[in-house]
Parts: C-alpha cells; structure tokens; sequence
C-alpha cells in the first residue's frame, strides 16, 4: 500500500500498478487498492508518460524547479490535472492559500470526480486554519465515496485538529472496519483514543499487536507514541529502544525518542537525541525536525526555525514537517494587539485603558517590540470626583543567545495631566538563563511612573523594582515557581519595598491544574500617595485552572479561593481571585477575546486597601499575526 501510494505521488503509475495488484493478490476486496487500479483502468495512454522535467523535479524535492515547471505546464493548457493538483500544493506548502485554492478550484471544475484534487483542497483549508470547513469537503467526499480510505483517515485528522478528539476516534474506527489492513488507520485510531485520555484502550490494542508480533517495528513505534500520550515516558524511551535494537538507523524511533525526553522535561536529552539522529543520516528531513521540536520546547525561536526550514528543503511533501515549519513561522512573524479594558474598584476608580503592542523579528533571534497606552481616569468621591488621563509607549527587544539566553531591554516613557504634568522617563532590563535546564533563573529591573488610577496621575509616584525569579520543574506536569524583590516609590517620599512569591503547580488531565501559593511585600513607610502601601500584606491561595480549545473556540477559567492579611497587627479574612477568557479564532493566528477578571484580595487594590476591597476589569483584545 504504501509503495502504491508513493508511486502514484510520483507519477510511477506503472509501480501504482504493479503494487496494488500485489495488495489485491492477498486482500482481493481491498477498497483503496481496488478504487486506484479502477482509475488507472480509465487512464490515459498520454497519462501514463514517464515523469518530465517537471515531475522528476518534485520527486527529487526540488519545489521551486518544478513550480516554475508545472507553472509553464499550465500556460500552454489549463487543464493539466498533475500540474493544478502539484502546483496547488507547493502554492499551500508556502502558506499561499488563496493562490492554492483558486488552482484547486479549478481541478475540481474540470474533474468533479477527481479524488485526490477534493483531499488536497480539504488539506489547504485545514493548513489555513479553517478546519470546519476542511472537515466539511472531506464529509462531502465521503457521501459519495463511503469506502474511501484515505478520506477517512483525513476526517479522523482534521477532526483531531479541530479538538474533536471523540469524532475522530469514531471516524477511525469506521475507517479499520472498511479497511482492516490499512495500517494509518490502526495507528491513527490509537493516537485518536490516547489523545482523548482514552489510554488504556490504546494501548492494550498496541500491546496486543506486539504480542502477536515482537518484531514489527511499526508496531512498536504505535505503542511507544501511544505511551507517550499517555505520560509513560520511560515506557515509551524503552520501546523506541526496542526498535532500534532490532534497526539501529529506524529514523522514526531516532527522531521519537528526541520528542519522548522533550515531553518529559528532559531538553537537553532531547536536543542529543535529535543530533544523534542528524549524525546518522543528516540528509534526513525527519532528523531535523526532531531538532527543531527539540529546539522549540527550549524557547529557542530562530533555531528552531532554521531547523524546520533544513527539514522542510530535504523533504518537501511531508505534510507533518509542513505544519511544524509553518508554526515555527508563526511565531516569528509580526503581530499586533490592540485591547480595551475598562476596570472599577471598591475605591471609587473608574479606568478606561486603550492600548496597543506591536512586535517584529528583524533577525531570527531578535524581536523588536513597540508598545503604547492612553488612559482616561477618574475616582468618585461623596462629594466630588477626580479626572485624570494618562499616556505612555515604550520600545524593547529581545535577543537570544545559544544555548538559549535571553536579553531584554527597552526605554520609553509617560506622561500625564497631574500637579504639573508629571513625566517620567521608563526603563527596563532583564535577562534569563537557558530553557532547557529543569531550574530556570532570571533577574529584571522596570522603572516607570505609576498612572494606574486618578490619584496616582495627579501625584505623580515612579516605581523601581528588582526581581529575582526562578523556576523549577521538579517532574512532568509538575512545575514550582518563586521570586524575590528589592523596589522602591518616589512620590512625597521615597518608600522602600520588599516582595516575595513562592508558589506549585500540578497540571491534571488534559484541561486542568491545581495550584497552592503564597505572596506578599511590605513597605517601610505608610504614606498618602495613592498607591496600596501596608506595613505587610500576605495571601495565601489555592488556585483551579481550566483550559479548553474546541475549535475555533478557547475557554479559559480560573479560581483562587485564599486567605489574606492586611497590615502586620491586621486580622486574617477570606479572599477570592477569579479570571475567565473566551476567545474565538477567526483564521490561522488571529483571534477575538473577551475577558473578565474579579478580586477581593489587597493585593489588586490600588488604593488604600482593605479587607472588604474589590476589584474587576473587562477586556476585549485581538490578536492578528501577519
């Protein structure tokens, strides 16, 4: 089957021939070998030429070539199905969808019938990020053609893409039960099942295939990407082991042990086992995707993206390593957020923030980042109010260093309508070592003028602050966070602070995490500037976390239930955080969301502070990825 498939890719219709009739010879009712010699049957003799420039360009990886190739092709005849069809696909490969389509279109005009044009098109709607409609051209194709194969292996893909885990484990196991010997489906069933925590049905029909089998290395690798689904790491390490026992130079096992010790935290691992893989074959375009996902999970943008370009020049068509190159670029590419937020407070603070970010990688390591805000402010008294606006930008960069250090600094400033239009000057600084370590350190410096609500901005109050902050991640899932700070606020006085934050995390199932922690600081002074400036203040908090991405759609809530202290003879009270996000993708990078969050904890206040304080703010944002 699939030396069939690679043939008809390429053109071979002959080798098409040759090796579905094999597959017919031991399975004489198999639908997808049996529907390819139907439409060799009806093929023409002209079909069936050897490969031209143009086809043996594409089958040697050699897109651009066989772009300009098939593009020539169709100048002189619109109606060439291979070059609509190939063409189409490098348009997609290079994320120009719209041309892609508009050629695909075409193809399916002039052959309704035409299978393989349907599939692609569906496949350039779900590489665009419309995967309901993808799901949609692939359901219509099915309607006609039931028994189709490899349509029902992409409906149980995009499906999966689409976060409709439980459909796309149905739609594979229609998919063995039309072909029982199409082995994608059975490995696709299995990661579909993992992939709705269904672990134990996946894997005791992967264990159950080894049994029968010991020295199927398809198999084994299944189950050891089954395991890892299912969080069995070292099992996992283990059956990739197995395999290379029995094929020292299996690239699938090389490049899945790299991706097994990046999801198990072990990055450095990661990064060796994926060099390994380089090592033994460097021509090899799955090896050097392993080093971009090893890179990637380090932090480590521009590698990883030279990386998957490496991986993407060596092989072309491999529609996974596509879509990693694409995401890679993704994260890369200029970005705008423009947000709304409108905020209150028990202390009478009404603040209507408009702001917007703007990002740019000038190089692959270096991102360059504007920002800029106006703020319309007022504080309602008993019998008066106070109206205030403020304004601030700053400009800042980011720059990686191998083996993954990361510099920031940036300068900018504000200004607002206070007791002599105060201004001030806005700085910051910070570096942070590599990601690939299980401790990760970083120390930041920010100076800036506080403008948060009206009195801040009539006053006019800057604040500096060092931070030190480091993270672990004692074990999968697991993740320990803690940070200490030395500020001080210039105002009517110079105020010293101290702050400190230590706090743990354990991410459970596939939507949900549970947290403890406790944070608090203390000022040296207690003074009327309009900041929240205690003596102490302490909260301890327990913290639900809740995440779910059904497509197009994402849903964020979070609950911190706590208990806090205000001021160190101050009585212990009850607290409650609360955050919620929905957020709507209307294409690939670009979304709606609209957020609300809510506090009672002094620590959100603003203002003087109190036990009976709250405070809640709305946000509407958009992000948009060029």
């Amino acid at each position: 089957m699939g030396l069939g498939l690679a043939n008809w890719r390429e053109g071979n219709l002959e080798g098409v021939r040759t090796n579905f009739e094999r597959v017919v010879m031991i399975e004489p009712d198999h639908p997808t070998a049996l529907a390819y010699l139907e439409r060799l049957a009806g093929a023409s003799v002209a079909t069936r030429r050897a490969p031209d420039a143009a086809d043996q360009a594409c089958m040697d990886g050699n897109t651009e070539l066989a772009f300009e190739l098939y593009s020539a092709r169709l100048e002189t005849g619109a109606t060439d199905s291979v070059a609509l069809l190939r063409a189409g696909l490098i348009h997609a490969w290079s994320e120009r969808y719209v041309a892609a389509l508009q050629l695909l279109d075409l193809l399916v005009d002039l052959e309704p019938n035409n299978v393989e044009g349907r599939l692609a098109r569906a496949r350039v709607y779900a590489w665009s990020g419309d995967t309901p409609l993808a799901v949609d051209q692939v359901e219509r194709i099915l309607e006609v053609q039931p028994d189709h194969a490899e349509a029902r292996a992409a409906l149980s893909l995009f499906q999966s893409w689409s976060g409709q885990v439980d459909e796309a484990g149905e739609a594979c196991g229609e998919l063995i039960s039309i072909a029982p010997g199409y082995r994608a489906g059975q490995q696709q069933r299995i990661q579909a099942l993992a992939r709705a925590t269904q672990y134990d049905q996946s894997l005791s029909t992967f264990q159950a295939l080894v049994e029968e089998n010991p020295d199927d290395i398809d198999v084994r690798l299944g189950l050891a990407r089954a395991l890892g689904f299912a969080g069995d790491y070292a099992g996992a390490v283990d059956q990739y082991d197995e395999v290379l026992l029995r094929s020292p130079e299996e690239m699938r096992a090389l490049a899945g042990r790299s991706k097994i010790f990046g999801w198990a935290g072990q990055l450095v691992d990661s990064e060796r086992a994926a060099l390994r893989a380089i090592q033994v074959d460097s021509g090899n375009g799955e090896a050097w995707a392993s080093l971009g996902q090893a890179y990637q999970l380090q932090a480590r943008t521009g590698e990883a993206l030279d990386a998957f370009e490496v991986a993407a020049g060596l092989a072309p068509a491999n529609l996974e390593i596509r879509d990693q190159l694409r995401s890679a670029q993704r994260s890369v590419a200029p970005r705008a957020r423009p947000t709304f937020t409108w905020a209150r407070d028990s202390d009478g603070n009404r603040m209507l923030t408009t702001s917007a970010t703007a990002s740019v990688y000038v190089t692959s390591t270096l991102q360059v980042r504007g920002s800029g805000y106006q703020r319309t402010l007022e504080q309602v008294f008993a019998v008066d109010r106070l109206k205030k606006r403020a304004f601030g930008g700053m400009v800042d960069a980011d720059l990686q260093v191998r083996p993954g250090w990361q510099l920031n600094a940036g300068v900018g400033g504000s200004v607002t309508d206070g007791v002599g239009d105060p201004s001030f000057l806005a700085v910051q600084a910070g570096m942070r070592s590599p990601e690939r370590y299980a401790v990760v350190a970083s120390v930041n410096l920010s100076s800036y003028g506080l403008d948060e609500t009206a009195s801040l901005a009539e006053r006019g109050v800057r604040t500096t602050d060092v931070v030190l902050s480091l993270r672990w991640n004692p074990a999968p899932f697991w993740r320990v966070d803690g940070a200490l700070g030395q500020g001080r606020y210039d105002g009517t006085q110079a105020n010293g602070r101290r702050s400190g934050y230590l706090g743990a995390s354990r991410r459970i199932g596939r939507f949900y995490s549970l947290g403890v922690s406790v944070r608090g600081f203390s000022f040296e002074k207690n003074l009327s500037d309009g900041y929240f400036d205690p003596d102490f203040y302490g909260v301890a908090e327990v913290t639900g976390y809740w995440l779910y991405r059904p497509a197009p759609w994402s849903f964020l809530g979070e609950a911190a239930p706590g208990v806090q202290q205000i001021g160190s003879d101050g009585e212990r009270a009850a607290s409650l955080r609360g955050n919620g996000r929905v957020g709507y993708r209307l294409r690939s990078g670009r979304e709606l969301s609209v957020s609300y969050s809510y506090s009672t904890a002094g620590l959100t206040a603003s203002a003087t502070g109190s036990g009976d304080c709250d405070y809640s703010a709305s946000t509407f944002g958009f992000n948009w990825t060029f």
